[in-house]
């Protein structure tokens, strides 16, 4: 970089016709991609992009490139990246930008998480930038259904199945941001946040429209490394960066209530709330045209099962992710909405490690179990516990009563007995993840492993026509109980199976 001290005088240019001279200018005029990047407006570039096209692979980019975003500061990508995913999933600010319009840019975001000033949402970004964590609570505060996967808890047939839904999903209703390292991609710099919005899948790249245009263009860049970039450790946080997929409500929670006070708010009925995602393609033609003539039902159901699961295809897999990205969120926000004290879902050690996760209606002594807990009015206030504060196995411990309480439960007991989540990581051309919507962040692979068998049950439950299945008991759904049959109906119609 060329300092203003090294600017003291002009520099003389020789010119074909004639020699001129030209001011110094501090600073870069942006940065030559390295060689394993492809720029976006290059010859291979909008090769690309046109066999993208084709492919299905660029559902999301149209609604981004509308409201492309530069970031505002050189450490904004993360404020700037998820102002650009806000605005392009249509997601209302609740309060004015400039003159009368409601658009979200750097300066609108608001925060609930209680470590931040509430006039001051993006304090310290300036000098430090933004951490996973923080993009994650910025994100929920400011209205998003939002699931982060860190990478040390994910693998990359996961994060193959969230390019996926981000990027071939026709209803372009979900978000893919990557949080990862610039170093590991040839790039100068370090931590960096930018949007998925394509993806080419013979040549297994994805691209990347970065926020920081005045340093680097967009520009494909291969799955593998990107994911490599995930995994690097923040000196900051101490944990790996990684990925979130990112939707809007069903029903528009960001703005229920003031900024201030919702004391007089009554709160939307969620729990009866039971179609948050809808079908776009129905597997009824892929169990039909694919399925009933290659599968043979004569198989014993070990050997069906797995024969079933190595048979799905991408298109598939993208219905399955939304639909256990919905699910798993469903159950969050109610557990979030119908909250009782703290210590009844036995989480206290959690809390204590991370006090900051208590909001500020809840006073809670350490030195005792006293809590004195009220009912949250609205996820965008400083009220409640954030969603990905409470463990899963408290939020999602109502979606695994549903098969160890229920009378019926042959099918999940043989999905456990197979250890069902070894088969769950499809291989075809590539290796993608049937239930990509699922995060764990913080559990032990006990409670993975029986969600994951839960999923499982519904999938195959909900997979059961008059043709394919009709004739094993073992996927008759006819005698689970009423809450487990409202979720294999819920998955039919994610499906379009109903």
């Amino acid at each position: 970089m060329i300092t203003p001290e090294a600017c003291s005088t002009s520099i003389t240019l020789e010119q074909p016709y004639g020699n001129i001279s030209t001011r110094c200018i501090p600073g870069w005029l942006r940065r030559p991609l390295p060689n394993v990047a492809i720029p976006f407006n290059s010859e291979d570039g909008k090769r690309l992009f046109r066999e993208a096209l084709l492919t299905d692979g660029l559902h999301g980019y149209f609604s981004l490139a509308e409201t492309f975003h530069t970031q505002a500061e050189p450490s904004y990508c993360g404020p700037g990246t998820l102002s650009m995913v806000l605005n392009s999933l249509n997601i209302d600010p609740g309060s004015i930008w400039k003159g009368n319009w409601r658009f979200f840019d750097e300066n609108t975001l608001r925060t609930c998480d209680k470590r931040k000033p509430k006039d001051n949402p993006l304090e310290n970004v300036m000098e430090q930038g933004i951490t996973f964590e923080e993009f994650l609570y910025l994100a929920e505060c400011n209205g998003a259904s939002i699931i982060p996967f860190l990478a040390s808890n994910t693998t990359l047939a996961q994060f193959r199945s969230a390019i996926l839904v981000a990027c071939t999903r026709r209803l372009d209703d979900i978000r893919l941001v990557c949080s990862y390292n610039r170093s590991t991609l040839g790039q100068t710099g370090t931590g960096h946040f930018s949007p998925i919005a394509g993806y080419h899948s013979q040549e297994d790249l994805v691209l990347i429209l970065d926020v920081a245009r005045f340093k680097y263009p967009s520009h494909w860049i291969p799955i593998e490394l990107l994911w490599q970039s995930m995994c690097t450790i923040d000196s900051i946080t101490e944990k790996s960066r990684g990925f979130y997929l990112i939707s809007k409500w069903s029903n528009d929670l960001t703005i229920q209530c003031g900024i201030n006070s919702c004391k007089d708010i009554d709160e939307p009925n969620t729990s009866n709330n039971k179609v948050f995602c809808s079908s776009e393609e129905s597997l009824l033609l892929f169990i039909d045209n694919y399925l009933l003539p290659t599968i043979d039902l004569t198989l014993t159901i070990e050997l069906l099962i797995t024969t079933i699961l190595q048979s799905l295809t991408p298109m598939v897999i993208q219905l399955t992710t939304k639909w256990v990205f919905d699910l798993m969120q469903k159950y969050r926000l109610n557990a979030v909405f119908e909250s009782k004290c703290i210590e009844e879902c036995k989480c206290i050690n959690l809390f204590k490690l991370y006090p900051s996760f208590l909001p500020d209606n809840v006073n809670y002594s350490l030195e005792n179990n006293n809590n004195e807990c009220q009912k949250p009015c609205a996820r965008v206030t400083r009220s409640h516990i954030h969603a990905y504060a409470m463990p899963t196995r408290c939020a999602l411990s109502p979606f695994i009563e549903l098969f160890e309480k229920d009378t019926n439960r042959k099918l999940y007991q043989k999905l456990k007995e197979m250890n069902i989540e070894q088969y769950l990581t499809i291989t075809n051309d590539k290796t993608i993840y049937l239930f990509g919507g699922f995060s764990s962040i913080m559990d032990d692979n006990e409670i993975t492993r029986r969600i994951e068998c839960g999923l499982a049950t519904i999938f195959f439950y909900a997979l059961r026509t008059e043709k394919f299945l009709s004739t094993i008991d073992l996927f008759d759904s006819k005698d689970v109980s009423s809450e487990l049959k409202d979720e294999i109906n819920y998955a039919k119609t994610c499906f379009g199976l109903l």
